[in-house]
């Protein structure tokens, strides 16, 4: 993760050796540190359930 706001993400993500920047927007802007902790463990529920 490279950085977080109230909307969203910025990763870097490696696809065949390159690095290439992604940004991930949030389904809700985010409150406060409390929100952006319960989204991303969701987020991440989420993604597990879909592998």
């Amino acid at each position: 993760m490279l950085s977080i706001d109230a909307q969203g993400m910025n990763l870097t993500a490696e696809v065949s050796g390159e690095s290439l920047p992604i940004r991930i927007e949030f389904d809700h802007t985010l409150k406060d540190a409390e929100d952006a902790h319960h989204t991303l463990i969701d987020m991440l529920k989420l993604a597990r359930t879909q592998k």
